[in-house]
């Protein structure tokens, strides 16, 4: 008698869940309707136009990037054109600091490719930004502790900071010059 009982109450609150979550869908697509066809009229009558309000608003602002990006667009110093023969790709490490950044700048105004590696620990990105987006500069943060793959390159450790390495893309060979 007792299981008649709780299967009877189980089986009234499954079809009053059944009722009250359809009688919630029909609440939802009712709301969804009306504002639907709100909407709808709205525009239909020209009440509201927002697409048009929206361009309104958006012309000065477009017009305003426009300016900037004609003002700002990137001016490099003067670069030797060097053919491709001529041309070294060059990887200086803690090209952002004082000595590497005016390094970078002589290379860089000579024609040559160069790719500078800094953590930005001691450099500073201010000293090599004229150069950014460059199509002969890359700037890559990362610390030479770890190593660094490039393609093209050869992995070169040194322990002395005035030594620089020379290396010639077409037989590999490096030449440890004294500075």
């Amino acid at each position: 008698m007792m299981k008649r009982v709780i299967w009877l109450i189980s089986g009234l609150n499954r079809r009053m869940m059944k009722l009250l979550f359809a009688l919630a869908l029909i609440a939802y697509i009712a709301s969804v309707w009306g504002t639907y066809t709100n909407m709808r009229s709205i525009q239909e009558h020209g009440e509201m136009k927002i697409e048009q309000r929206i361009d309104e608003a958006v012309a000065p602002l477009r017009e305003k990037i426009r300016d900037l990006e004609q003002s700002f667009s990137q001016k490099y110093p003067p670069v030797k054109f060097l053919s491709e023969k001529d041309r070294k790709r060059i990887l200086i490490t803690g090209g952002a600091g004082f000595v590497g950044s005016h390094l970078t700048d002589k290379l860089m105004m000579d024609g040559h490719e160069v790719t500078v590696v800094d953590n930005f620990f001691t450099g500073r990105k201010r000293n090599v930004e004229h150069w950014i987006g460059h199509e002969n500069f890359e700037l890559i943060n990362h610390d030479v502790v770890e190593p660094l793959y490039i393609e093209g390159t050869t992995t070169i450790w040194t322990e002395n900071p005035g030594v620089m390495f020379l290396a010639d893309g077409k037989n590999d060979s490096i030449c440890p010059k004294e500075h």
